[in-house]
């Protein structure tokens, strides 16, 4: 199953290194879904990566993508409102 949700903050995503995904109060009931080591997939791009912590008490999880040589995001980071599909 996959759950798609949409980031509503912008951050920073550079090589190697986990980027925050912060939704609203909506997409956060998705987040008791999300486990550590889930694929995630950022639709516009088609970059991957695996989520390394959730949030379960605010709005966020953060994800460490797939390539430690790549980032998550694009041009440095992940837009506001870009959409990202989190495979259960």
């Amino acid at each position: 199953m996959a759950i798609q949700v949409t980031n509503r903050k912008a951050s920073q995503s550079l090589k190697g290194t986990a980027v925050l995904v912060t939704l609203d109060a909506t997409d956060s009931a998705q987040l008791e879904n999300f486990l550590e080591g889930q694929l995630v997939t950022a639709d516009a791009t088609g970059r991957t990566g695996t989520i390394n912590r959730v949030d379960y008490f605010g709005h966020s999880f953060s994800v460490n993508p797939i390539q430690p040589d790549k980032e998550f995001g694009i041009y440095g980071y992940l837009a506001a409102s870009a959409t990202v599909t989190v495979t259960t």
